[in-house]
């Protein structure tokens, strides 16, 4: 899959311009959910495109990947948006080398289906969370039309999912790698998304009894 990633990833925002609507939804979304001045790791990050979102709101953001060529682009577009308060690293999701708890917000997009032992990432994100963790996701599983011939052809050059998702599956998948309770807010578009919100604690807490 890293090899599939560092080819792809000059056509990268090619692929996620062509779901535009959804894709423009889902950051917009994704910048309402984030608190103000949050601190924000930015996991699997591709061409940094939610980092970037986020710059704006943000005290900080991590943007991280494992494929050089995406965070070399990444690292092009911070430059040309001249933001100061978005670092590039090379990170492993399943061994992020950060403490425990360390930023507010911890978001994973479309990533989770992708790769071996997701329940292991996932227990990462939650590890290094203070607050939240945010999980966008595109949604592959019975397509039709032109959103399926688009990934037929992904799929000729590499793209291969562990798992296809609908997205009446998510929350099921989600529940069965460790997030529990997530809220799960869909997107419409040509290919359906949705954004789901895990919290670290929960925001109202059982009365003492």
């Amino acid at each position: 899959m890293k090899n599939f990633w560092d080819f792809c990833a000059p056509f990268y925002d090619l692929a996620s311009k062509a779901n535009g609507r959804a894709y423009g939804d889902m950051l917009r979304l994704v910048r309402e959910i984030v608190p103000q001045g949050a601190t924000v790791m930015d996991v699997a990050a591709g061409t940094g495109a939610v980092s970037l979102a986020l710059a704006g709101q943000a005290s900080r953001v991590l943007c991280t990947d494992t494929s050089e060529n995406m965070l070399r682009i990444a690292s092009r577009k911070v430059v040309r948006a001249g933001v100061q308060n978005v670092t590039i690293e090379k990170q492993d999701i399943f061994a992020l080398s950060v403490p425990d708890h360390l930023f507010d917000v911890v978001i994973a997009g479309q990533i989770l289906h992708l790769i071996d032992e997701p329940e292991k990432a996932a227990a990462e994100l939650r590890r290094v969370a203070k607050s939240m963790v945010i999980l966008p996701m595109s949604f592959t599983k019975n397509l039709r039309g032109i959103a399926k011939l688009r990934f037929d052809l992904y799929r000729i050059f590499g793209f291969a999912p562990k798992i296809e998702l609908s997205a009446d599956d998510y929350e099921a998948f989600l529940q069965s790698i460790g997030f529990a309770d997530c809220a799960v807010i869909p997107i419409a578009g040509r290919l359906p998304m949705a954004v789901a919100v895990w919290h670290a604690t929960p925001r109202f807490p059982s009365p003492l009894r």
